[in-house]
């Protein structure tokens, strides 16, 4: 069978959307399988030109994988508060989905994999900058099942698969399925809602960031890359380092020309995770370097704002933890309807 296919597990979320978009310009043939817990209405503009396969991922068929030359699994919880709310999902989507996704493509020879790890598996490493020789120290649930994923990914490394990891930094940046959680995000949208930034834990914790588009051509370069440069590696992927009181004067700065931001420097419980990370791996390895600042996405998101888009804020599909919530009581809700007719 030929294969010319790329899946793209959790392919409708805020990252999936962003490099689904990027391979179909660049002509490849994409198969997206997703929850849909989000809708699908990231991928609307090119619903179309892919096949879109819903399901989940503890759950996943090996027949996805007829005709196709590579995997990029995004499928998970994506944050600390999403896994503290159901820490056994969290085990089973994030590990168990992860392996289980694997699994299949070794078993059917479909030999790259590349895997959307998190740099929040460093946790707290305030003196130095980690690089992915550091041991990790992970902080929750949540960076405990991305480590759990990546050594059990490594585990199954042979002459057949050929996994490849990516630690990434907080994500930022505009994505048709857009999230206001994440903290250049949520900034951006107080400066432009309220004229108002605000700092919590008086912002003396460090964050390593990077834009949602380079993630998305780090996944393409990774999967393209010869399996002797990256079979089994890991690699951290970063743009800058942060503290995240200086972000907030940053990204302030940044946006003056268009209206007054203020920062507010809140105090409360000291930040359980600090950490830097260096990109220089990937630089060596792969020559990538992330292209898109903070500045630029600040910029790219305002206007975005401005055009009167996306500015429902309150709205809880922006917010993970919040959209989970709600969807958990509405499933409750029903059991009890249900029940009582």
């Amino acid at each position: 069978m030929h294969k010319d296919i790329i899946l793209v597990t959790g392919g409708a979320g805020y990252i999936g959307s962003v490099l689904v978009k990027k391979l179909v310009e660049q002509g490849e043939k994409v198969r997206v399988f997703d929850k849909l817990y989000f809708g699908e209405s990231g991928l609307s503009s090119v619903k179309g030109e892919i096949d879109l396969v819903a399901g989940d991922v503890r759950n996943f068929n090996a027949d996805l994988l007829d005709g196709v030359k590579g995997v990029m699994h995004f499928g998970s919880l994506s944050n600390d508060p999403t896994a503290e709310f159901d820490p056994k999902a969290n085990h089973e989507i994030n590990f168990e989905g992860t392996m289980r996704v694997a699994e299949a493509c070794k078993k059917k020879k479909v030999r790259r994999f590349t895997f959307a790890s998190s740099c929040a598996i460093y946790g707290f490493h305030v003196q130095g900058i980690a690089d992915e020789s550091f041991p990790a120290n992970p902080q929750s649930e949540y960076s405990q099942s991305k480590l759990d994923a990546e050594n059990g990914l490594i585990s199954l490394l042979s002459d057949n698969f050929c996994p490849a990891i990516l630690r990434q930094a907080t994500v930022f940046g505009f994505s048709e399925r857009m999230r206001w959680d994440l903290v250049v995000n949520t900034m951006t949208m107080d400066a432009f809602d309220k004229g108002r930034i605000h700092v919590y834990c008086v912002g003396d914790n460090w964050r390593p960031l990077v834009d949602v588009g380079d993630v998305a051509v780090a996944h393409m370069k990774m999967l393209e890359a010869p399996e002797e440069k990256v079979a089994g590696q890991i690699f951290n992927l970063v743009d800058r380092n942060f503290k995240i009181l200086e972000l907030g004067h940053f990204i302030a700065e940044t946006l003056k020309s268009y209206k007054k931001v203020d920062v507010d420097v809140l105090f409360g419980t000291k930040e359980s995770r600090s950490y830097r990370v260096s990109g220089e791996k990937l630089k060596k390895v792969l020559d990538f370097e992330p292209s898109v600042s903070v500045k630029d996405a600040a910029k790219k998101i305002w206007g975005i704002l401005s055009s009167g888009r996306y500015t429902d804020f309150s709205n809880p599909i922006y917010y993970n933890i919040e959209w989970m919530k709600l969807l958990v009581e509405m499933e409750q809700k029903l059991k009890v309807i249900g029940r009582v007719f």
